[in-house]
């Protein structure tokens, strides 16, 4: 190895630290979950993952916490149960015993807490209570709560129960309207304005098992859950819930944005690829993740030269703009986020396929259909 490529290959490990550094680790979902005995947790939780997950109706309402694990091929998923909320009363929740069990939930470091309602049940004293614990324990204050209405399909007139058509934001029929009326008195409660403000009330109709064809509002409560986790827990939640694409984009715009940053803050002539090579590795390896496909450096690495040759006249574009002082910092950022948004694209495309060892006619189609349906910024 002679010095020039001694000094990349140094260059390339510096940047590949650093990357690292603000990657951070790829965590599993630890997800709260609390409400009463019949307002279908179970349900909910199986409908969220499209598949049999839980049993209906057992999951645990003593005092101990119980932790459970959504154990699928793509990932697994902490389920946290909140003890205490079954059929207690609100007052049971003043005692010593129960102010232990919000401080041992603290300590689980759940990212989020989902509360089950069911549609129509006004009696919200217990929830109430519970929800003023949170703001009292410093773990827990700051916890984002999505809440769940269940049940929807049964508010009056039970029979009137057509999902498809069923529209709460300019309700017209009555069931439309009776339904628009408890999640705006919902949303009245003390306890509940901020969390309606942040438009984290799920209506839902989580049916009667995974896959029930009458089911509403499940792929928006997987889309708030998503948009509500930390980055570093969305990538397993949306590889196991069928949110890839979803993902996918962001981690292509994240690494893309990441590449430009890069090149904005670097003034040395010539050095660009040395950069966003490291970073674009680490986008190779971030998107196998998603796929359930396990890709090391070197393995990014080559994907990531085929695809080169693939967008010779981009990587060379970039190359000559960065050897211009001045230019470089004002066109390079544009041409380094296009390029590695480009790149994100295909390799998505191709591990969404299952294409590990693309062949250079895989990655032109990969590209030539991504540019056709216009997946380009």
């Amino acid at each position: 190895m002679n010095a020039r490529q001694e000094a990349q290959q140094n260059g390339f490990e510096e940047m590949w630290e650093k990357v690292q550094e603000i990657l951070g680790e790829h965590v599993m979902p630890r997800i709260m979950v609390g409400g009463k005995t019949g307002v279908g947790k179970s349900s909910t939780l199986n409908a969220l993952m499209g598949k049999h997950v839980y049993e209906t109706g057992v999951l645990p309402t003593t005092r101990t916490i119980d932790e459970s694990v959504w154990e699928t091929r793509d990932g697994d998923i902490v389920v946290v149960e909140v003890p205490g909320l079954g059929e207690a009363k609100a007052s049971e929740l003043e005692d010593e015993g129960y102010k232990e069990c919000i401080k041992n939930l603290a300590l689980l470091k759940a990212h989020l807490f989902i509360l089950v309602l069911k549609c129509d049940d006004r009696a919200l004293e217990l929830e109430n209570t519970f929800m003023d614990k949170l703001k009292i324990e410093p773990l827990l204050s700051e916890l984002p709560v999505i809440v769940v209405i269940n049940q929807i399909d049964k508010i009056t007139p039970v029979r009137d129960w057509e999902p498809d058509k069923l529209n709460l934001k300019t309700p017209k029929t009555e069931k439309e309207k009776n339904i628009r009326l408890f999640v705006d008195y919902v949303a009245t409660l003390p306890n509940f304005q901020q969390v309606h403000d942040k438009g984290r009330i799920v209506p839902v109709c989580a049916g009667e098992s995974y896959d029930d064809p009458l089911q509403y509002g499940i792929e928006d409560l997987k889309d708030k859950i998503y948009s509500t986790l930390p980055d570093s827990a969305k990538t397993i939640f949306a590889r196991a819930t069928e949110l890839k694409k979803e993902e996918g984009d962001r981690i292509t715009k994240r690494y893309s944005l990441a590449c430009a940053g890069a090149v904005a803050a670097n003034f040395t002539p010539g050095s660009d690829a040395l950069l966003i090579a490291p970073i674009q590795v680490a986008m190779i390896i971030h998107l196998g993740k998603l796929h359930n496909i396990d890709v090391s450096t070197s393995t990014a690495s080559g994907l990531l030269s085929s695809i080169g040759l693939t967008l010779t006249g981009r990587f060379i574009a970039q190359e000559a703009v960065s050897f211009i002082p001045g230019l470089k910092n004002i066109v390079g950022p544009p041409l380094a986020f296009g390029l590695t948004y480009t790149l994100g694209k295909v390799v998505n495309g191709l591990f969404a396929q299952g294409k590990l060892d693309a062949t250079k006619e895989d990655i032109k189609e990969c590209l030539d259909k991504c540019e056709c349906e216009g997946n380009f910024v």
